[in-house]
């Protein structure tokens, strides 16, 4: 084939593509906002010829296939028979243990030479990639104060003036069962539970960090309209929950802090537990200690999908500190940027 070939293929694929995930993300929102099972990747997705698309004569092109082709993993690995099985496990320790074991047992079948190297082209992120924990903040927590905290719409306000996109452009919607953010050609919505105290605005925060990531995307091919990995959007999103203590109250700001170095302690232990479940095969009554001494709500995700706790754990190490206007700049570039220059 030639370049131009190439880029007709990816076209093509995102023409076909578009309609359909746009159908998928309105039911992802309504299963957050209801309860419901998030639905199937569409069927297309598992194309053999969508997991093969590349264009490497052209940076932008291979961003494009390459994303394309991620989201095709994804579909495939959700399809086989063990991951499909051991996702009907629940959102905890033991339910987690079923999905490293299917991991384990799919890797070689989906092309893969390990568990670990499959999570990293899930993820961005490689089982055991994390550095230290931090270790600042081990006292007990700040006293709870009593001055209001900020509602969500002014914390979007702020988030989305400092990355230099528009808040309009991100739909909030604060009547979720879960929390997610989902672009579409129709647009970036977020979605997460009733901000009531301040866990709950932080899970907020931290969506409206991929929302204001996901509105600088938008406008672009659909395979550059991502983040390069997901170590790279939770990096954003980590951003945001980082960016919220400068809009508390100083006494407020101390119990973020306190509860946000708490979690990258957490997140930290967790990689390391996933690398000697992924790596080693051990899965042990360590993870339950782990998750039972952590539970915001961003426990369900680490819990719900082996081998993105590294991600995660990579996203607190990156630390990002974006430029007013930088993220709308990242946006532009789309799955093209070069994640390594981001740090």
């Amino acid at each position: 084939m030639t370049a131009f070939d190439d880029e007709l293929a990816v076209e093509a694929w995102e023409a076909r593509l578009a309609p359909l995930l746009d159908a998928h993300g309105a039911a992802v929102i309504a299963a957050l906002r209801g309860g419901g099972p998030r639905p199937p990747w569409p069927a297309a997705l598992r194309a053999p010829a969508l997991a093969r698309l590349a264009a490497p004569h052209d940076p932008r092109w291979a961003a494009r296939a390459r994303t394309l082709a991620r989201w095709a993993l994804a579909a495939r690995l959700d399809a086989e028979p063990a991951m499909f099985a051991a996702h009907a496990a629940p959102a905890t320790a033991v339910g987690l243990a079923a999905r490293h074991r299917a991991l384990r047992e799919v890797a070689a079948r989906l092309g893969y030479a390990d568990a670990a190297a499959l999570a990293r082209a899930l993820y961005g992120a490689a089982p055991g990639a994390a550095g230290a924990a931090p270790t600042e903040d081990d006292r007990d927590a700040p006293p709870t104060p009593t001055a209001p905290l900020p509602g969500w719409p002014a914390v979007r306000a702020a988030l989305a003036a400092h990355a230099g996109v528009e808040p309009a452009a991100v739909a909030a919607f604060d009547d979720g069962r879960h929390a997610a953010t989902v672009l579409t050609t129709a647009g970036v919505a977020c979605v997460f539970p009733p901000v009531v105290d301040l866990a709950s605005l932080t899970v907020a925060a931290h969506e409206l960090g991929h929302g204001v990531y996901a509105a600088a995307m938008r406008g672009l091919p659909l395979g550059l309209a991502a983040a390069p990995s997901r170590t790279v959007d939770e990096a954003v999103a980590a951003w945001a929950v980082r960016a919220l203590e400068g809009l508390l109250p100083a006494g407020w700001a101390a119990v973020a802090r306190w509860r946000r170095r708490r979690g990258a302690r957490a997140r930290a232990a967790l990689a390391a537990l996933e690398h000697r479940a992924l790596v080693a095969g051990a899965v042990d009554d360590a993870w339950a200690a782990t998750v039972g001494a952590w539970r915001p709500a961003l426990a369900a995700a680490v819990l719900a999908e082996p081998g993105v706790a590294a991600a995660y754990a990579e996203a607190d190490r990156l630390a990002l500190a974006p430029g007013p206007g930088q993220i709308a700049a990242w946006g532009r570039a789309g799955a093209a940027l070069d994640a390594a220059g981001l740090a």
